[in-house]
């Protein structure tokens, strides 16, 4: 008998992988915080679909807020480089990332209630195995 895989927890690998390129300069989170910091990363997944059995395609939208523009076109650069340097690794020893494409922005996007703060937003799909890492074989 024939066993779908479960799908691995995208949005939990996202964060990870964008908590670690921003370390302390920039919190990431799916949610907002309740006191504004002064750099933020919201993570998001706003659809996606499964077109093969191993692997789950997570779209994500990641907004990045900061205090001027500069910063958050940074940000977003910074948000791009790490999901591309997460293709091929695994991340908290449980999902195996597979590819970060379709990326669409950066794109300069004011949230209405948080004119303090500018946002940019990128968005992209996150290709994560639904095998376990142990049992993806190398290169896949």
């Amino acid at each position: 008998m024939f066993i779908h895989p479960t799908p691995k927890p995208a949005l939990k690998t996202a964060i990870s992988i964008l908590s670690d390129a921003f370390g302390e300069y920039a919190q990431v989170s799916a949610k907002m915080p309740s006191r504004a910091p002064e750099r933020f990363v919201r993570v998001s997944r706003i659809g996606g679909s499964r077109p093969f059995i191993v692997t789950d395609t997570a779209k994500m939208l990641i907004e990045c807020f900061g205090p001027d523009p500069e910063t958050v076109e940074a940000m977003c650069a910074t948000v791009d480089e790490a999901m591309h340097n997460a293709i091929g690794t695994v991340v908290d020893d449980a999902v195996f990332v597979r590819g970060w494409e379709n990326i669409s922005g950066p794109t300069d996007f004011p949230h209405p209630d948080l004119l303090s703060w500018d946002r940019w937003q990128i968005n992209g799909d996150l290709l994560v195995s639904t095998s376990t890492p142990s049992s993806a074989p190398p290169g896949s």
